[in-house]
């Protein structure tokens, strides 16, 4: 903790607490400290069918006792000996098996991926009915394990889990676990491998419509005072080598004595910006510790990620705002997907603004410790009736500035200028209504 102060060390302390007094209250105080591989390194499971065995056994146990029947105490060995056959095998299933990620980066929300597990079989033996799945602290993925049936001795075999996020935003697991039944499966025995997979849950797109002018009608191009190859004359030059013939000026060239060629500005796409006011909904309330979970944002993400797409469709030139940072504004000719891929990576990772993140929203201690700051400071400039204000300098706003909010934070002032479009949302994120601001209502001529 060299570099950070006494009171992030004692927030930080907290968070720690607060992390494993939740993984206790999931997982139960024993698979809590089952988590280090050197206190507990088998981890056992009793199925439904081990049960029975088990409860079959302390019958026969408590008969044999009350009657001395041989043939009781022969079948109750016989139970025993099975268990402990079971435990011994399945013991030398897991034994020398490793496992490998092979994972997309990222994910999205409610989708199915698949995720790819490369297992090794080390030892000399076969290794049987292998199952693989992510281990986590906090539920972020429906999953189906995958599985491997058999590998031979030195065999390096695949397994395939599907994995479906819950939510949007980093996911963050604490390891591989490996478990077998083999072989009567009475017993689920696994192991943890402990490395921490990172992805991220990126948002679905929510359809919106905006209705707005496309960006490639005629006179929808914004002028750029640099040279470039433009429709509108920037000026006269002397001719240079590489300079296409049909900029040749050629009446100039002859009254003059010397090539000269036309120069051109150069156009750039008609920009739009998106600013994202992801405030927390007024109908959502804060935990003890103050903190609000983002998942409730996780459809308004949805939404601003529709308008984005509804942008880039009519032509334009696209850029988003939000309280915690800026993705510059770009356009998306050959509709390759990119620059709305780069908005929906930033709505990913983005949390209530004015309200510190959850305990267990998977960052690393510096970067929740500079939310918990940042959220602190907006709450206090709100409190005290001040504008907020969004990432990113003034003065670069292109024509067209959707403002995305909820309706119950209506209230809250945002510095800036008037937007052109707002688009309402409910508490839940979902849309109530998209609402054009007429020129005269923003002062202009």
């Amino acid at each position: 903790m060299a570099g950070r102060t006494p009171a992030h060390r004692l927030l930080l302390a907290r968070r720690h607490r607060a992390l494993r007094r939740a993984r206790r209250q999931r997982i139960g105080l024993l698979r809590s400290l089952g988590r280090d591989n050197r206190l507990f390194p088998r981890k056992l499971a009793v199925t439904r069918e081990g049960r029975w065995i088990i409860g079959v056994a302390i019958l026969l146990g408590v008969g044999a006792v009350n009657t001395g029947n041989n043939l009781l105490y022969l079948v109750l060995s016989l139970l025993i000996s099975i268990i402990s056959i079971s435990g011994i095998l399945s013991e030398l299933d897991l034994k020398g098996v490793t496992a490998e990620r092979h994972y997309p980066r990222e994910l999205v929300v409610g989708e199915a991926a698949t995720l790819r597990v490369s297992v090794r079989n080390e030892k000399k033996r076969a290794g049987l009915h292998l199952e693989v799945d992510e281990f986590q602290d906090v539920e972020a993925l429906d999953q189906q394990p995958g599985f491997v049936l058999h590998l031979a001795p030195f065999e390096v075999g695949s397994a395939f889990i599907v994995a479906r996020p819950r939510r949007r935003g980093p996911i963050r697991t604490a390891g591989l676990r490996l478990s077998t039944t083999y072989p009567f499966g009475f017993a689920r025995k696994s192991i943890i491998r402990e490395a921490s997979a990172h992805m991220l849950s990126l948002p679905v797109v929510e359809r919106v419509d905006l209705q707005v002018p496309g960006g490639r009608d005629r006179g929808e191009q914004e002028r750029n005072p640099r040279a470039g190859q433009g429709t509108e004359l920037r000026g006269l030059r002397d001719f240079r080598p590489g300079d296409a013939p049909r900029d040749m000026h050629w009446k100039v060239s002859a009254r003059r004595g010397r090539a000269i060629a036309r120069e051109w500005e150069s156009e750039a796409a008609r920009t739009a910006w998106i600013d994202f006011a992801h405030l927390r909904p007024g109908g959502i309330r804060a935990a003890a510790d103050g903190s609000v979970d983002p998942i409730c944002l996780d459809r308004a993400c949805s939404v601003a990620a529709g308008v984005a797409e509804a942008l880039l469709h009519a032509g334009l030139a696209v850029g988003l705002r939000s309280f915690g940072g800026v993705v510059e504004p770009a356009a998306d000719p050959d509709g390759s997907g990119q620059v709305l891929l780069g908005i929906r990576r930033h709505l990913a990772w983005l949390t209530v603004a004015d309200a510190p993140p959850p305990p267990q929203w998977p960052l690393d201690d510096d970067a929740w410790a500079d939310r918990h700051d940042a959220a602190a400071r907006l709450a206090a400039t709100l409190a005290e009736g001040g504008a907020a204000a969004m990432a990113g300098a003034e003065g670069r706003l292109g024509r067209e500035r959707v403002l995305v909010l909820f309706a119950s934070r209506a209230d809250v002032a945002l510095r800036g200028e008037e937007p052109t479009i707002r688009v309402w949302l409910d508490d839940d994120g979902a849309v109530l209504r998209t609402e054009r601001i007429r020129r005269r209502e923003q002062g202009a001529a």
